[in-house]
């Protein structure tokens, strides 16, 4: 979906794969876990509810905005509330492919 900004269409196979590769094959029970699934990770489908047959096309939509994992991250909520580093990591790595180049822009201002 990233490659998508954010959007893919895909046959109803890839997210039983990616939920549970040991189900055989699809059910409305098993699609409605799938829609919550998706669902609680921040993902729109259409239609909706979710087909329950493996051959249907089913268009996913990542509805989270690119500040979402920038406010888990600062909060250490899931899923960097067990990872602090990696937290702090991350903050860094996006404050630094932000940054403009220039007077005041590192790590000591320059007006101190």
């Amino acid at each position: 979906m990233d490659n998508g900004n954010g959007v893919a269409a895909v046959s109803m196979g890839r997210p039983r794969e990616q939920y549970n590769a040991e189900w055989g094959r699809l059910s409305i029970g098993r699609a409605t876990d799938i829609s919550k699934w998706l669902t609680g990770d921040g993902i729109a489908h259409l239609p909706s509810p979710m087909p329950s047959r493996e051959a249907e096309a089913v268009l996913l939509d990542k509805r989270e905005p690119p500040i979402g994992p920038l406010i888990r991250a600062t909060r250490l909520e899931p899923s960097f509330a067990e990872k602090p580093v990696a937290a702090a990591y991350f903050l860094s790595a996006v404050h630094s492919s932000q940054a403009t180049p220039g007077p005041g822009t590192g790590p000591i201002a320059a007006d101190a």
